[in-house]
């Protein structure tokens, strides 16, 4: 199980940012990366939940352009999901969603350590780029 949901988080990838662009005219792009450690003891449960929450949210919220979890192949309780909204509102509503409510309530107890660092985007222009090349492939 952990081998699939390793395999699939860079397709949910592709398939998530490929379709939408990164920025409305005039809105201010968020860009972020979760940094997570998840206690080992969940790490299955907790990837699981991180698929779904990604996934769902890029499906069901126009402001979600893209939600990327990972891990690093060295320390799998070591997780990164880059997250990018289109302004500070799409934000905010993700928060309000059932799904990320769901989320963040029931991992809660899987998590040793949460970061979240903003990011600042250096060349947000051409974002739409690296997503539309992936799509066509």
């Amino acid at each position: 199980m952990k081998k699939l949901l390793f395999t699939m988080l860079p397709v949910l990838f592709l398939s998530a940012c490929a379709t939408e662009s990164s920025k409305e005219p005039g809105g201010q792009l968020i860009v972020r990366i979760a940094e997570i450690e998840v206690f080992p003891e969940h790490l299955d449960a907790y990837l699981s939940a991180a698929k779904d929450v990604g996934s769902e949210s890029v499906e069901k919220e126009p402001g979600v352009v893209c939600i990327f979890p990972m891990r690093q192949q060295e320390h799998p309780e070591q997780i990164r999901i880059v997250e990018i909204y289109r302004d500070e509102a799409a934000y905010k509503a993700h928060l309000d969603t059932p799904h990320f409510k769901k989320y963040k309530t029931g991992t809660l107890h899987m998590v040793k350590s949460l970061h979240l660092a903003p990011m600042q985007p250096l060349d947000p222009e051409h974002m739409n780029l690296i997503f539309s090349k992936e799509s066509k492939r």
